[in-house]
């Protein structure tokens, strides 16, 4: 028992030591120049309620939730101590929220997702039923990553995530739209190649020690 805690222990640092230095600093919701970012319009975008307060979750809910601390595939929030887990089976959970926009302004959805590129499993996220984003399979080697895409508002806009996993769980967390003063589309998330290169080092460790790494009974 002793000797088990131990390597828990040791694999729990080492996971801090190499996921620490590759954060990313500031919150996601900061379009546009100017000193102060702008008002993000998503209610209850990082989950600090520690649940899905101002989100609506449908379609398959299994395996989907709001925690803190490490839990596979990362090993804690991107931004406050809470962050949405998700990983149906067999077919999509879904997590929507609709949103006041004035019709033709554009607006910056940005949020912050990490996978492991588990098979099968999907995610997609979607502005009024349109995915801005899709992919199967996705992979950012277990570290948070940050997208962001220019979207146009109607009047009454929903914002929808679309995800499954079945082996076991990706991860989304700082979900912001606010209105934006330009462009802000960014063709290639903000994740660095140090920061892939450690988290395949930090699921490599896990798996052999056995820590972080939850997998489900089915």
């Amino acid at each position: 028992m002793k000797q088990k805690f131990l390597l828990e222990a040791v694999a729990l640092a080492v996971v801090l030591l190499l996921v620490a230095p590759t954060a990313f600093a500031g919150s996601s919701c900061q379009p546009g120049s100017g000193p102060s970012p702008m008002q993000c319009l998503v209610t209850n975008g990082s989950f600090e309620t520690g649940d899905f307060t101002g989100w609506t979750l449908a379609g398959n809910t299994g395996f989907t939730g709001v925690t803190s601390g490490a839990f596979y595939p990362v090993s804690g929030a991107e931004d406050g101590q809470f962050f949405a887990y998700l990983g149906p089976i067999g077919s999509d959970g879904s997590l929507s929220q609709t949103i006041a926009t004035m019709p033709g302004a554009q607006y910056c959805l940005s949020f912050w997702f990490a996978a492991a590129g588990d098979n099968p499993s999907d995610f997609s996220a979607n502005w009024d039923g349109t995915p801005v984003y899709s992919v199967i399979n996705p992979n950012t080697g277990g570290v948070w990553t940050h997208y962001t895409f220019t979207v146009t508002g109607t009047g009454s806009d929903t914002l929808a995530f679309l995800f499954r996993d079945d082996p076991a769980y990706m991860a989304l967390n700082n979900v912001c739209v606010s209105e934006s003063a330009g462009s802000c589309s960014s063709p290639v998330p903000e994740s660095s190649n140090l920061a892939m290169l450690f988290g395949f080092g930090v699921f490599n460790l896990a798996a052999v020690l056995g820590v972080g790494v939850r997998r489900k009974l089915i």
